[in-house]
């Protein structure tokens, strides 16, 4: 029996549910007890931080509040009850405005998360994702296929018509500057009042640009059809070779 790997376990418990499952299938890991074992530390010492820095954040703003109040009230006429109000709402702002920081919201998030895992592994042995990581990792995901877009961009060039070069053995060849996601195996395509297979899809060098090559092969003109795209072949697309009219 191979060894476990422990990171594997750890990863599988930090990630979100699709990257979870992925590692799980392939890896064969087992994130759940992790999970709470997280869940357990971050309710202990993500309580504490958040503890820790209410009390210091009151703290200070408390001192400054109160000097500002009463440096000010000094000079009024007010009485000692007054006074006291003032210094007591000033506690309150405090807390008012430690409550707005992004700080406390992101530390409010530790113990909340840590919760929600021990939950989770207690109903139904079920692991969470660790939210930090899910944005990191979808936001690195974002930036990838941005690049990857602007990479097919300049390897495939701007939009413009398809080009029907003729085949061998009677097919085609449709270049096209973008994919074609319906064109399958499955599906005839009618061009022409004429019916072709997808045989297979390659990227080839045609001109200033790469293109995708999608090599149709003529169906048997007995088979049953599965599903039909009809295509209409941009004015000028075609090469003088091809004809496209049945015979």
């Amino acid at each position: 029996m191979p060894e476990r790997n422990p990171f594997l376990d750890i990863l599988a418990a930090l990630v979100p549910a699709a990257e979870r499952d992925e590692l799980i299938r392939r890896y064969d890991a087992e994130p759940f007890a992790w999970s709470a074992v997280l869940g357990i530390s971050e309710l202990y010492f993500g309580g504490k931080l958040l503890l820790v820095n209410a009390l210091s954040y009151f703290q200070t703003q408390t001192d400054r509040l109160t000097s500002y109040v009463v440096a000010h009230l000094d000079s009024q006429p007010l009485d000692t009850f007054e006074k006291s109000l003032a210094v007591t709402w000033s506690g309150s702002v405090a807390w008012l405005s430690w409550m707005l920081q992004p700080l406390t919201w992101l530390l409010f998030s530790i113990p909340l998360v840590g919760i929600a895992r021990m939950v989770a592994f207690g109903v139904s042995r079920d692991a969470v994702g660790e939210p930090l990581v899910w944005i990191a990792l979808r936001a690195a995901q974002a930036v990838r296929r941005l690049f990857g877009r602007l990479h097919r961009r300049h390897r495939f060039g701007p939009l413009r018509p398809d080009r029907v070069l003729h085949g061998r053995d009677g097919g085609l060849v449709v270049l096209s500057c973008r994919p074609k996601p319906d064109w399958n195996e499955r599906i005839t395509i009618e061009i022409g009042e004429r019916f072709y297979r997808l045989q297979l899809v390659e990227e080839r060098r045609y001109g200033a640009w790469w293109v995708h090559a999608h090599v149709l092969q003529e169906a048997d003109p007995n088979e049953i059809f599965r599903g039909l795209i009809r295509y209409e072949v941009p004015a000028g697309g075609a090469s003088p070779a091809n004809d496209f009219s049945r015979r």
